[in-house]
């Protein structure tokens, strides 16, 4: 319950929230992650992570957001498989020259998942999620994170990313090429059946498209 109150108190942010604009957010990045989970342990390999945001006007109503990512890797003929997409709301809540901070709340999708020598399993989580960018006085550069987490029914999760990005100011549109680190953990405990801890990490490059 009371994970869930945080999670309302989070849904009465637009009290203070405005977004000023519509706007169309896409972006694609190539993560070199390594893999890791029960009898299971791999190098890096190229995954591909994939975002799309609407904001609006309309102070009461949340902005959506979707992630999406896909892991299927190999460690000596045994599979480590996991595909999550995110449902995200989420509200401006800063927005000005000096920062930039967005909350809300974030359905996951657990798909696909696989380890090992256990079954399969799938299944929903709610989240907190928050992302911040705050510019570097001077330059196209600034910093950024993205996180989400949760621990909800003796499962927990996060999901973490930060790093810098350079972004390009265009007539109809802004670039930002992102260059960041990304570590996710997931602990499952009789999730679908399935317990145990999956976990993800490496380098991302990215490029994000605000319209």
């Amino acid at each position: 319950m009371k994970r869930l109150a945080t999670a309302l108190c989070l849904l009465a942010a637009p009290a203070i929230a405005t977004a000023d604009v519509l706007a169309f957010k896409a972006g694609a990045a190539a993560w070199l992650a390594e893999g890791s989970g029960p009898a299971f342990d791999a190098g890096e390999e190229q995954q591909l992570s994939l975002t799309a945001a609407f904001e609006h006007p309309v102070p009461l109503i949340p902005n959506i957001k979707l992630r999406y990512w896909d892991y299927a890797e190999e460690d000596r003929n045994r599979p480590l498989e996991l595909t999550t997409l995110d449902a995200i709301l989420y509200y401006e809540i800063l927005d000005n020259p000096l920062i930039d901070l967005d909350l809300g709340v974030s359905a996951t999708n657990f798909q696909d998942g696989r380890a090992p020598g256990r079954g399969s399993f799938e299944g929903w989580l709610p989240q907190l999620y928050g992302t911040v960018h705050v510019p570097i006085f001077g330059s196209d550069l600034g910093v950024y994170g993205e996180a989400m987490a949760t621990s909800w029914d003796d499962t927990s999760a996060y999901d973490l990313e930060a790093g810098l990005a350079y972004t390009l100011d265009m007539p109809v549109l802004d670039l930002s090429l992102r260059l960041g680190y990304r570590q996710v953990e997931n602990d499952f405990d009789d999730f679908d059946d399935f317990s145990g801890k999956v976990e993800f990490r490496g380098w991302s490059l990215g490029l994000l498209i605000d319209l």
